[in-house]
């Protein structure tokens, strides 16, 4: 997900109001956020930002007192209770400080004349792209695809170095990446394998669908993310009942159900999204699309499905009759890991252990749609409802995927295979018999 982030710093002499209530949400191109609760603080900040991508994120929240705020292009305002716009590189802003009432920061409003500040000069701006990549790294032999970003091009990059592997995802402003001979791959949508003196590289540079940069086999053709079609989605909000008011189009619906528990108060949200994950109020992500999923935060309990599966599929929320629940958590330095729950149709257990270094180890539990798994050099899981072992140098890498309640527990640890010491002995008894049956045909 493209992101933006707000730098901020001290200024003396400004005068804030008393504390009031704070509108507190996060909204990426329409979509609804998974709110977070409202918060108190001296000034209430609105922001938005129209990317020149043709992506709009609104930010609601609470903001300090005593502080101004800072454009992308380091230009600051701290003029109250008044929506300034600005342009940047970025693209357009609408930005308002305010103290007027409680949740004043519900909107931006621009009925009296901003005032733009003093702009420095500013480089012409860089085009940005308009496909969706995975945006991670990984150093452990897994896989990854925890975020995403905006750019022209989407990079795949799988760097292995004495027996290391080094994963990145990315965005590109240009089709080309240099490896460290300082060479170039320039070739678009192709999976390549570059050698090095020290490296073996699998590299892809593609911008032909979104996520395309989610795999790199050569010579395969695996199955992309593809850009879904439009739908259409219920698009309301409601508390203590359920709603079916008002309409949006976009890739994917939004269910959100809030449950405060000991009590009978319920919030019901609608609404479209471009990506197939929203997220709550805690930083973490809703797991696999078109599966109804439940969450405790504090004493709330969340009720989300993010869905394509038709028009207005985001009426209801019910778990899948045949979805498990499983265990949902990660740790590193360790083999297990316990911690929240998750729903799916499968459980997912993944280790991976240098044998080097025990110590480095991660683990992983999460639910999934099906049973496909893979181990780093792309080879498929095909072991279902059992552990599967596979060593890639120094690495020891486990997966199992399992369809029952609670099945993906720690898979037991195997060690590295060692020469039998009985082998040795065997061949020193059958050396002297051999040599004995030589000597006697010899005479």
């Amino acid at each position: 997900m493209h992101r933006f982030f707000f730098l901020l710093f001290f200024t003396s002499n400004v005068f804030y109001s008393e504390a009031i209530r704070c509108r507190s949400c996060y909204s990426y191109n329409g979509q609804a956020c998974v709110n977070a609760p409202d918060c108190e603080s001296d000034v209430c900040l609105y922001e938005q930002l129209n990317a020149a991508n043709g992506i709009t994120h609104v930010l609601r929240t609470c903001y300090t007192k005593g502080k101004a705020y800072m454009f992308d292009d380091g230009v600051t305002m701290s003029n109250l209770n008044q929506c300034v716009t600005r342009t940047t590189r970025q693209g357009q802003y609408y930005v308002s400080l305010c103290t007027s009432q409680d949740m004043c920061n519900n909107d931006c409003r621009t009925e009296q004349q901003p005032i733009q500040p003093t702009l420095p000069p500013v480089n012409p701006p860089v085009p940005l792209g308009s496909v969706t990549c995975y945006d991670c790294v990984s150093t452990d032999g897994t896989d990854c695809q925890t975020s995403t970003c905006q750019g022209a091009y989407c990079l795949y990059e799988r760097r292995l170095t004495n027996n290391q592997m080094y994963l990145r995802k990315s965005c590109l402003v240009e089709p080309v990446i240099q490896l460290d001979d300082e060479t170039t791959v320039t070739n678009v949508d192709i999976c390549e394998v570059r050698n090095t003196v020290s490296s073996r590289y699998f590299v892809k540079i593609c911008n032909d669908v979104n996520l395309c940069n989610n795999y790199c086999n050569p010579g395969q053709s695996p199955p992309l993310p593809q850009r879904q079609p439009l739908v259409r989605c219920y698009d309301c909000e409601a508390s203590n009942s359920d709603c079916f008011t008002g309409s949006c189009e976009g890739n994917f619906c939004i269910f959100e159900r809030q449950i405060r528990s000991g009590t009978s108060k319920t919030y019901f949200r609608k609404s479209c999204s471009s990506l197939p994950y929203a997220q709550y109020p805690d930083g973490s992500y809703t797991g696999v699309p078109n599966v109804c999923s439940t969450k405790v935060i504090n004493d709330v309990e969340y009720n989300v499905k993010v869905c394509n599966t038709g028009n207005m599929c985001n009426s209801q929320c019910s778990l899948d009759s045949s979805a498990v629940t499983c265990t949902q958590c990660s740790a590193t330095n360790s083999d297990d890991c316990s911690g929240g729950t998750c729903q799916g149709r499968y459980c997912t257990f993944v280790r991976s252990k240098s044998q080097l270094d025990p110590t480095k180890t991660t683990v992983k539990k999460s639910c999934a749609t099906d049973s496909i798994l893979s181990f780093p050099d792309n080879t498929p899981y095909t072991d279902a409802n059992h552990c599967q072992y596979k060593m890639l140098g120094s690495v020891q890498t486990v997966l199992k995927a399992c369809n029952t309640t609670f099945c993906n527990t720690a898979c037991s640890d195997v060690p590295l295979p060692t020469p039998s010491p009985q082998n040795s002995a065997v061949k020193f008894l059958i050396i002297p018999a051999m040599l004995t049956v030589l000597v006697s045909m010899y005479y």
